[in-house]
């Protein structure tokens, strides 16, 4: 489907769609002049099925969000009519060559943890689950906001089935479908270390003790993080107050510290392991190959089911190990299937989706997602994922090759189409 846009049309009688200023994953949005008031807004066009978006945004009310003031559905797409944001996001202004200096960095980041303060005491809280540079707008007064709200979720103190986020900047457990406040702080973490760029070793020398509350935002086990916004904006905060007044009491010897722990780390542990992570495939084919055992075959359901529970644990700790795009593209698809094998399907849906979040470009993970809700009976769901995989598939936007699967996935949907 060729996309319409809205330039020129005028929405419920009062919004004259001026231009396209921004395009997204969930919609695209548009500058609008409001024709009663004469004020510019931002108007954002999203599917239908998107306007969870729309009713989150209704409850929210803080400096660091755009305000929503209208809303209106038409057709198969509802807008949501905003306040209108003159700036451009972080991600803009780093690939534009802007140089955050350590000031900027804290500031930036005490007041990115404000809003997360207020958005996790919300009732319900609001997990933001895509914090990342491209999300955050700082206007050319220095405001901030915090935009996009996509793939955000209320938090019930239960696991979510699926949790949106950016490669790179979602936390560990995001891939394993769950989300609470400290993966916004994971998060934070790595925007700030974002903006730092390349000038990592100046930073570090000006302000160590910014490297230090990355290094706790972003560690993988959740327990080890700071366990709430509050704790990470008065970090930050008091870092910021000590730079602007000059304080540099413990930086010598935290330097000191810091190059006996590397000279320990170069010299030392290596003469306490030389045993080195085996590559890639040698990893996989140790958990694999247990599928291929006859007592896993011959397995009674019960004992295979706790069979599949040891190699989940397994392919779950090689995708902390091994990053690279194919490798985790791989360890995705075997956890689907290794809940296929326990008969969880739910928990194999959670990975099949996940898979796709994170690796929308990848073409046999639409295919084995596809076999796999044709098999489940559910044809249309399966169908209109075969859709989008030939939309994709026209637009040049998909990767890898065709297998027997695929051919298998079309011929049985045009085959029930018929």
């Amino acid at each position: 489907m060729i996309p319409i846009s809205l330039t020129g049309r005028i929405l419920k009688g009062r919004y004259c769609i001026l231009e396209k200023i921004a395009e997204g994953g969930e919609g695209d949005i548009y500058l609008a002049r409001d024709m009663e008031l004469g004020t510019l807004w931002a108007v954002k066009e999203l599917p239908l099925e998107k306007k969870r978006e729309a009713k989150l945004l209704r409850l929210l009310g803080h400096q660091g969000l755009p305000r929503m003031m209208d809303y209106l559905e038409k057709e198969e797409h509802c807008y949501l009519v905003m306040e209108y944001i003159k700036g451009k996001n972080l991600e803009e202004w780093i690939k534009e060559g802007k140089v955050f200096s350590p000031e900027e960095i804290l500031k930036i980041g005490v007041e990115t943890a404000e809003i997360l303060k207020y958005l996790h005491h919300c009732t319900p809280p609001v997990f933001y689950g895509d914090l990342k540079p491209g999300n955050l707008m700082l206007t050319e007064t220095g405001r901030l906001y915090l935009i996009d709200f996509g793939s955000a979720v209320f938090g019930h103190g239960q696991e979510q089935n699926v949790c949106l986020g950016t490669r790179g900047y979602a936390a560990p457990e995001q891939y394993r479908g769950r989300i609470t406040a400290v993966s916004d702080i994971y998060a934070l973490g790595k925007t700030l270390d974002r903006l730092m760029g390349k000038r990592r070793i100046f930073y570090f020398m000006k302000c160590p003790e910014l490297f230090l509350v990355i290094k706790k935002c972003c560690m993988q086990k959740e327990d080890f993080r700071f366990q709430n916004a509050e704790e990470a904006e008065k970090r930050l905060s008091c870092i910021l107050k000590d730079l602007k007044t000059g304080k540099t009491k413990g930086l010598y010897a935290f330097l000191g510290a810091f190059a006996v722990f590397c000279l320990c780390s170069v010299l030392i542990l290596p003469l306490l392991s030389s045993e080195k992570e085996p590559d890639f495939q040698t990893a996989l084919s140790k958990v694999t190959e247990i599928y291929y055992r006859k007592e896993f075959q011959e397995a009674e359901e019960e004992e295979r089911r706790g069979i599949c529970e040891k190699l989940e644990t397994k392919l779950q700790k090689l995708l902390r190990l091994y990053k690279k795009e194919e490798e985790q593209r791989r360890l995705l698809l075997l956890l689907a299937v290794n809940e296929e094998y326990q008969k969880d399907m739910e928990r194999a849906e959670e990975y099949y989706r996940q898979l796709l979040l994170y690796e929308p470009e990848y073409r046999e993970g639409y295919t084995e997602y596809g076999m796999f809700l044709w098999k489940k009976g559910e044809t249309e769901k399966s169908r209109k994922l075969l859709k989008e995989f030939e939309e994709k598939e026209e637009k040049g936007k998909l990767d890898g090759v065709s297998t027997e699967n695929e051919k298998v996935w079309k011929e049985r949907v045009y085959g029930e189409k018929e």
